[in-house]
């Protein structure tokens, strides 16, 4: 018995790829009378306006419709929600969700999850195990507690595996913990891999494991063929079909979540411009707003954070989604006055201004310049202010920011800062408080 197993993952939202993904899909049945479909999670990201509209209850319904067999979540369902809108996220699901490494404090699972499936089908019995990245401090803050994956997925298999006829992990945690656990553990048969948005043409084989991955934003759909002697795994294969290929269809899913979104904010007349090589009211309406909630000392964002202005009188949640269409968290960062100076200096230098930046929780394009709030230099003499008081190098100083530039990749050494994150409110939801109050 030959059996086709589809997999998808990173969706992102990017709902008009997967819209034709799904047809795809459902066409398929009719040719592969004994066939599975499953998905790796970050298919929910609130940078889509019906994502945001239905906190991505949109989302579970096109899984649905597409007839998915078994999801495991990744981190844009998991800390992107705050702690009920994702307990009631897979409420109206016809799947199963399996995540083993994601608990409450009591150490309950979230609803609807579970920490493995067995799903029958064609008279073979598939054991499922899914896991999701460990972003330890923002499931904290979300009153979640993530565990280590690989000990998690490890004790589940264990458990499943005699009792089942092949063992599929669903891992949004990234190529190279997937080559680690393949290596790790070889009972399991085949790993559906998701998070670092990579791909593998033809699969990779790791130690016997067939490990499959389809990229991201539903570039591809990823294709297994399974061939089983009885109820016996024989031969596993690999393959990508290429979504340019497929026929495009008609949807408004943007237009949908867009309507859902214009209710008024305000009805005051407003000029928010957008402004990418240099600092603007709106850069600074929204750094205020930031050093403000978060109790900060001084604030720093980047200006391409402001995706699309704003004038007129009749302000609404889309016109505020568009603006700031990120899933970035606020965050407050303790830094000495030598590290606060370090860091001002190295943002004087604007290393990134022209660069487009993808991933981080920004959805913007252009990065741009970055823009301070309460600090203030004498270039030439190198003296540092906050706000009229000289920056002392042994004080200890609250800097309001954002949870993208704790990664290492902007400033490396936020990465060993204390660091208090703020959720679940995005960015958006702090300018909305400063545009009310104006």
């Amino acid at each position: 018995m030959e059996v086709k197993l589809f997999h998808t993952n990173d969706i992102h939202s990017y709902l008009s790829n997967y819209h034709k993904i799904a047809r795809y899909i459902n066409d398929r049945r009719t040719e592969h009378p004994h066939m599975l479909y499953m998905d790796l999670g970050d298919h929910v990201d609130r940078s889509h306006p019906l994502t945001e509209a239905t906190l991505g209850k949109a989302n579970v319904k096109l899984l649905n419709d597409a007839q998915v067999d078994v999801v495991t979540i990744g981190n844009n369902e998991g800390i992107t929600l705050d702690h009920e809108s994702f307990n009631q996220l897979y409420s109206d699901a016809t799947f199963p969700v399996t995540c083993c490494n994601l608990f409450d404090v009591s150490g309950n699972l979230p609803d609807n999850i579970r920490s493995s499936v067995i799903l029958e089908k064609h008279g073979i019995k598939y054991g499922i195990v899914g896991a999701t990245a460990e972003f330890t401090p923002f499931y904290k803050a979300l009153g979640w507690d993530v565990t280590d994956p690989m000990s998690a997925i490890i004790r589940e298999i264990h458990t499943l595996h005699e009792h089942v006829d092949v063992v599929i992990v669903l891992s949004h945690l990234g190529k190279f913990f997937d080559r680690q656990l393949a290596e790790a553990c070889p009972e399991i048969d085949i790993i559906l891999g998701a998070h670092t948005h990579h791909y593998f043409l033809q699969g990779e084989v790791v130690n016997g494991v067939l490990i499959g991955a389809a990229g991201r934003y539903g570039e591809y759909i990823g294709e297994m063929t399974l061939t089983f002697e009885g109820t016996t795994l024989i031969c596993k294969s690999a393959r990508l079909i290429d979504t340019n290929d497929l026929r495009n269809t008609d949807e408004d899913y943007y237009e949908m979540g867009a309507n859902l979104l214009k209710t008024k904010i305000s009805t005051e007349q407003l000029m928010l411009p957008r402004r990418l090589y240099s600092a603007s009211y709106t850069t600074h309406l929204l750094l205020e707003a930031l050093m403000k909630f978060t109790e900060g000392d001084c604030a720093l964002i980047n200006s391409g954070l402001i995706v699309q202005g704003y004038e007129g009188n009749n302000f609404t949640y889309y016109d505020l989604h568009t603006m700031l269409p990120h899933p970035i968290n606020p965050v407050k960062i303790t830094l000495t006055g030598r590290e606060l100076k370090e860091i001002i200096n190295m943002s004087m230098h604007h290393d990134h201004r022209d660069e487009i930046v993808k991933g981080f929780g920004f959805r913007g394009d252009l990065f741009g310049m970055y823009v301070w709030r309460n600090i203030g230099f004498i270039q030439s003499q190198q003296r540092y202010f906050i706000g009229t008081e000289e920056i002392n190098n042994h004080r200890k100083y609250k800097l309001a920011t954002l949870d993208m530039y704790t990664f290492g990749r902007f400033f490396p050494q936020f990465t060993q800062n204390e660091k208090r994150y703020y959720m679940p409110e995005f960015l958006r939801d702090i300018m909305e408080t400063a545009i009310k109050n104006l």
